[in-house]
């Protein structure tokens, strides 16, 4: 089973190959409260105010460490 770490940086990874800098977001990380088997790794766009479409999601299985990426609207 992944960690928290390992997930966040299967996400890091997954985030740059679709052309995002992974400095320019604060990152969090949760259980996917949808499903448990699943992290939910956020990109939040750093600033001092939020920016719609500016908060993307990578899922990340727990035990394959498949990402799947959700971006924002």
């Amino acid at each position: 089973m992944l960690t928290q770490d390992q997930a966040i940086e299967m996400a890091k990874k997954e985030f740059t190959k679709h052309g995002y800098l992974v400095s320019d977001y604060e990152v969090a990380i949760e259980t996917n409260p949808a499903d448990e088997k699943q992290w939910i790794v956020w990109f939040d766009k750093k600033g001092p105010f939020q920016i719609p479409g500016g908060k993307h999601a990578i899922l990340v299985d727990k035990i394959t460490g498949q990402p799947v990426f959700m971006p924002g609207e």
